[in-house]
């Protein structure tokens, strides 16, 4: 029988659904049934306390979006205990029915964009995936600095050759050290070279990545804007040099002046303050 008949079926209709979390190349799998579930050979669902709200249909994008409660001992709450993940998580729900694997239907497909730790539970809110394709991007200004995101598509610096790998030999909180990034060792860093850049981290095959609020060039000594939750001495990470977004700074370290999107001549008398020109 195909899903649409099993589904409007009386008697043989027996609703499971699965929920599939992907961060990167990490899968955190559930399912609503009473046991594990097996759709392919060797892709487990493990059974857990889940449920979660109605899919409405509606035109308006922003409130379709959908509630899972879900129980405090699922993994896919490590992800978000100490900080949340710099990078996108994305769930798909799928409804089969019980000992039908062959015959499914996708009944959601979005991101998680909010976790609520409650006493024995917690609720994550989803919205679907192409939500983010309706809302307006950020309106370009005009004004002096440059407002390119740094090694962005508008910015085209170069990433790759502005970076350092750093073997960290102390970490505390959101102060990380390194003597890879002294600039007594390094001469080609000035001393502000890694302010306004940031760090990766990989951990189990997951990149974090946080930004850097401040450089001290005699210790080695990065200020993140959040600590990294299992980061410790001797792991090595990777930081990216800063940029101020002035000119001085786009000629002279990235040699990136054609790409730089500010005005840097504006005129600094307004012309329509009222003061006679003449």
């Amino acid at each position: 029988m195909s899903f649409d008949s099993i589904e409007v079926s009386e008697f043989g209709n027996h609703p499971i659904e699965t929920y599939e979390f992907q961060r990167g190349p990490t899968f955190f799998r559930y399912t609503s049934s009473d046991e594990s579930f097996f759709p392919t050979a060797g892709t487990e669902f493990p059974a857990i306390q889940i449920k979660r709200s109605r899919i409405l249909g509606t035109q308006d994008i922003g409130k379709t979006s959908l509630k899972i409660t879900i129980s405090r001992r699922a993994d896919i709450l490590n992800q978000f205990i100490a900080t949340s993940p710099s990078d996108i998580i994305t769930i798909k729900v799928t409804r089969y029915h019980q000992g039908d694997p062959l015959n499914s239907a996708i009944i959601f497909n979005g991101r998680i964009v909010n976790v609520k730790f409650l006493e024995n539970e917690a609720e994550i809110t989803c919205q679907p995936i192409f939500s983010a394709l309706k809302r307006p991007g950020l309106r370009r200004a005009y004004q002096t600095a440059c407002p390119h995101v740094l090694y962005g598509t508008a910015c085209l610096a170069n990433s790759a050759l502005f970076n350092v790998d750093a073997v960290l030999t102390d970490v505390s909180g959101n102060l990380i050290t390194s003597p890879d990034l002294i600039v007594s060792i390094n001469p080609t860093f000035d001393a502000d070279h890694f302010t306004g850049g940031f760090v990766e981290f990989v951990n189990n095959n997951n990149t974090d990545r946080r930004f850097i609020t401040d450089f001290n060039n005699a210790s080695g000594t990065l200020t993140l804007n959040l600590p990294f939750p299992d980061l410790v001495s001797g792991n090595t990470v990777k930081a990216f040099a800063g940029c101020n977004h002035t000119t001085e700074v786009c000629d002279g370290k990235f040699d990136n002046l054609l790409n730089y999107g500010g005005f840097p001549f504006i005129p600094q008398k307004n012309p329509m303050d009222g003061t006679s020109i003449f």
